[in-house]
């Protein structure tokens, strides 16, 4: 998108991730014309390709008015996955990388409108578009949030609210544009670098930048706050007050001997770590907190979270706190629930089918809680000490984020590309195919003989490459928050289970659940950014890497098997509907294409 303006591209960027999800979770209707031959020129076009035009219109399901009056439309690089109708190709599945700059809506004529409820009364139109690009009008995120809350028939504060957390996004997705000075490196460059370098983050999550402060903590515009280097506060709180888990008052007492002074301490009392833009949650929800002054405080710097930091001085261990601000699904909170059972996996991990070469866990082996029954307001008081593995204490290894790995330039090539002169379709194979070997062998055995899924996302998994050869060497996985585990398949296979409190998001009631998970962080955000970054995507070479893999690691009479390699749908999570219910921990799924059985577009092009 080289020549484009910051606001523009920072625009484009949230706003297609938007249509994705809007598209991908059947929110619309859509229809995808093809146009093999005449792509318009586009600085993220790599290769030839063939796409078409997406355009987008109300759900007569959900509403059956158009007030606005428009159809959205959007060029595509490639065709995506699509479903005949007797009329016209509905999409079924579309990547925000797959969209061409800009979005755009077209006014409907007067003589036209969406009253007969259906998508063929529209199609004459459709089609008299389809060659008139002057009728297409730019448009921003925000006012394709606006559009798309009439079309949902939003309450006004929720419309009101997604508004907000939109534009959020942009803003702070503008300013990262701006300031951007990230010259990545294997050798060069720390572990917290490449944390702090994503570019625009999650690949599908529309609040893929927000920011977005909820009161008690004040708007806190672009700019105005480090977010990168924060510094930590220390609230004292009576030890009745808290639940302990694991090492937690030796591991604070470590932190706390970095301070400039010996911060208060008693015996009744316990120190608790902040983050500094959390003091007006502590102050408004836990009154009988000491909040020590801010002479007693360390420096820090975030990872990819922000609400997990590492202090520069304690190179083995990472701290992850509350913050009141929402960053895609929910407000950066950590729960009991989390902080409950994290310390207690401990001695699960160790026995689960891991091969510990390929796969370094990062335990979490201290935390800390309120009492408070109301975790709402508990959540916001809380702390959880894990394991960090970084180039400074992995004897050679360099780790980095995958998240990173996968982030692209202004003209469409990622890091991984870069950094490691991917330069040829065949070096691209190459490491492609040691990264899915490995990957699969690091996380799928946990699954199959223990019923237990890491969330195996690229924020939460960092690859291990050996300094001298770049050579990939294997995995770390970080977060328990996010985890699933079937407890009777725990129990059969290592005669433990994981210690809960009640109404734990983590546990499964059944195998589907703990494969939803699978699939969803670790092939849909993992695997298949990999393979659309490497450019191996559409062809199918990808793909069909990953089911060899696949069927070499899994019992073919598993019911793993069967799920990810016997099925042409599986459950993909409906981000927008759960921001529009307010879901973060409850997901919510809708059947679409399985991307386990993707074949890719095999289109002659002249």
């Amino acid at each position: 998108m080289d020549g484009i303006s910051f606001n523009k591209r920072a625009n484009f960027a949230t706003a297609s991730r938007l249509l994705a999800s809007i598209i991908n979770e059947e929110i619309v209707n859509t229809v995808f014309l093809s146009n093999n031959n005449n792509i318009p020129k586009n600085d993220f076009k790599q290769i030839k390709t063939s796409g078409g035009m997406i355009f987008v219109l109300p759900n007569f399901k959900r509403t059956n008015f158009n007030y606005e009056n428009y159809i959205i439309t959007v060029q595509t690089l490639n065709k995506p996955m699509t479903s005949s109708t007797q009329h016209f190709d509905k999409v079924e599945f579309i990547d925000p990388w797959d969209m061409i700059f800009p979005v755009g809506k077209i006014k409907i004529k007067e003589n036209l409108s969406f009253q007969n409820n259906d998508v063929k009364s529209s199609m004459n139109f459709i089609f008299s578009s389809y060659d008139s690009n002057d009728s297409i009008e730019e448009i921003s995120a925000v006012e394709l949030m606006r559009i798309f809350g009439v079309w949902m028939n939003l309450e006004n504060d929720i419309s009101n609210q997604l508004i907000a957390e939109i534009n959020s996004s942009v803003q702070y997705q503008e300013i990262t544009y701006k300031n951007y000075k990230h010259q990545l490196s294997l050798n060069f460059s720390s572990s917290v670098e490449w944390e702090q370098s994503l570019l625009e983050g999650h690949a599908f999550h529309p609040m893929h930048k927000a920011r977005h402060a909820i009161s008690p903590i004040q708007e806190i515009l672009p700019g105005s706050y480090d977010f990168m280097n924060p510094l930590i506060r220390f609230i004292e709180v009576p030890l009745d007050k808290m639940v302990i888990r694991g090492s937690y008052e030796k591991t604070i007492e470590k932190i706390t001997k970095l301070l400039p002074s010996p911060p208060p301490s008693s015996k009744n009392t316990i120190l608790i770590p902040v983050h500094e833009l959390q003091i007006p949650n502590i102050e408004s929800k836990f009154p009988f907190a000491n909040i020590l002054p801010e002479k007693y405080s360390i420096k820090a710097k975030s990872q990819a979270s922000l609400r997990t930091v590492v202090i520069p001085e304690l190179n083995d261990i990472a701290i992850k706190l509350p913050l009141g601000i929402k960053v895609t699904s929910a407000l950066r909170t950590v729960t009991p629930w989390s902080t409950h059972s994290g310390p207690a996996l401990g001695s699960i991990i160790d026995k689960l089918e891991i091969d510990r070469n390929l796969l370094k866990v990062c335990k979490e082996f201290a935390g800390v809680y309120s009492i408070e029954k109301d975790f709402d307001i508990a959540k916001h008081s809380t702390c959880i000490i894990r394991e960090d593995f970084n180039e400074l204490n992995s004897d050679g290894e360099r780790v980095i984020i995958c998240a990173a790995l996968v982030e692209r330039d202004e003209f469409g090539k990622s890091v991984v590309e870069k950094v490691w002169n991917l330069d040829t379709e065949q070096k691209r194979i190459d490491f492609f195919d040691r990264f899915v070997s490995i990957l699969f062998k690091a996380f799928l055995p946990p699954v199959f003989v223990n019923g237990f899924s890491f969330e195996a996302h690229l924020q939460n998994v960092l690859a291990r490459f050996d300094s001298k050869s770049g050579e990939l060497v294997g995995f770390v996985v970080r977060d328990f928050g996010g985890i699933k585990h079937h407890q009777d398949t725990l129990f059969e296979s290592i005669g433990e289970r994981v210690d809960v409190l009640e109404e734990s998001f983590t546990e499964a009631k059944d195998f589907p659940e703990v494969y939803k998970i699978l699939y969803h962080t670790l092939i849909l955000c993992n695997v298949h950014r990999f393979a659309r970054a490497l450019n191996l995507h559409y062809n199918g070479i990808g793909w069909d890497i990953v089911r060899k893999h696949f069927k070499q690691i899994v019992p073919r009479d598993h019911l793993l098997y069967k799920t990810f390699l016997e099925q042409d749908k599986f459950n993909y999570k409906c981000l927008m509907e759960m921001k529009c219910d307010g879901l973060y921990r409850d997901y919510l799924y809708i059947p679409k294409p399985n991307l386990m059985m993707y074949k890719g577009e095999r289109i002659e092009l002249n």
